[in-house]
């Protein structure tokens, strides 16, 4: 089994970086199968190898070989990247009514690959991901493939914890569960150390100015580092329904004093995203907060090199939500930042 799910990671990870052509589902596994790898030198050296070589058959071997050890000795990695990896049910059909083709067509100079609904350039790398077959599983996670998946992990889906929704909006359970959304040591890049241990309070909390009903769990860590002198502060709230979290969202969002913060643009995060910065003494400040279910983050970042990274900003906001989504989906979070 763990053999057999290593071969799907790398073959989704192959068709992606053959092809150029990335999906929520690559990136989370590629995510998960570095952060395990990525813990040794040995490790890094094959995803890097790779990485760079997708279509070298013993490159993706060594890769392979070593993630179906990594799954046979941890049954909950392997539970994460089954997860990411098994997709969304595809929509209902009459028995025999699914029809998917696959079709080549184009001049030369502006040849293309129709897969199902999916249609690729026709060029270099994405001929070597259909050479090695790897283009079987992007064919198979276009028209859904939970039964060819079943007959290979054994899950029957029968409903617990709910992972195999690919999303979940659901209250937080207990407040070890909020506290497991903020980041760890592991889940920043190196460097960072907590300068404000984490803290979880229950009910709604005495710093609460705006609507905070059905506040169920408030979570707080801070994190500085050196050279470049920089600090984060992560704040997490987890709220009885997700009407309650977003209108505490909300609220949040209508203190901001708009004469000394200015809007920054942020890529599209769980359900809704805002994000402000101003200049301070030596160092620039930036907030963003998002909303993803019954969870509301926001993260304070600030650093005193006088020139503010706005991805460092949205790397940090966004592992913080991705952590809440992870947890509303039943499994441990375990999002990382890197920049």
């Amino acid at each position: 089994m763990s053999a057999d799910l290593a071969t799907m990671a790398i073959t989704a990870m192959t068709t992606s970086i053959a092809s150029g052509a990335g999906s929520a589902v690559v990136d989370e596994v590629r995510q998960l199968v570095r952060s395990r790898l990525g813990q040794s030198d040995e490790g890094r050296g094959a995803l890097d190898r790779f990485e760079a070589e997708p279509g070298a058959g013993d490159a993706a071997n060594a890769v392979r070989d070593r993630l179906a050890l990594a799954l046979e000795a941890d049954p909950e990695f392997a539970d994460r990247l089954w997860t990411a990896l098994r997709p969304a049910a595809a929509p209902s059909r009459s028995p025999g009514a699914v029809h998917q083709s696959i079709h080549i067509g184009g001049n030369a100079q502006r040849s293309t690959i129709v897969i199902g609904p999916v249609q690729l350039p026709r060029t270099q790398g994405v001929m070597v991901a259909l050479v090695a077959g790897v283009v079987v599983l992007a064919v198979l996670l276009v028209i859904g493939f939970r039964t060819v998946l079943h007959s290979v992990t054994g899950d029957d889906d029968g409903g617990g914890g709910g992972s195999g929704d690919a999303r979940r909006v659901t209250a937080l359970k207990d407040s070890a569960t909020a506290e497991a959304v903020l980041p760890d040591s592991g889940s920043l890049p190196a460097g960072w150390e907590v300068t404000q241990a984490a803290k979880v309070t229950e009910g709604t909390p005495d710093d609460c100015s705006t609507a905070c009903e059905g506040a169920a769990f408030t979570a707080t860590v801070r994190y500085e580092k050196e050279q470049p002198l920089a600090g984060a502060f992560f704040y997490v709230q987890a709220y009885d329904t997700a009407a309650h979290a977003e209108r505490r969202f909300e609220d949040y969002r209508a203190t901001i004093d708009t004469s000394v913060y200015s809007s920054m643009s942020l890529p599209a995060m769980g359900d809704r995203s805002a994000a402000y910065r101003k200049g301070i003494v030596n160092g620039e400040h930036a907030e963003a907060g998002v909303l993803v279910g019954t969870v509301v983050t926001w993260v304070t970042y600030r650093t005193d090199s006088g020139e503010l990274s706005p991805p460092a900003l949205v790397s940090l906001a966004r592992m913080l939500s991705d952590r809440a989504q992870q947890a509303q989906n039943g499994t441990a979070p375990f999002a990382r930042a890197e920049f």
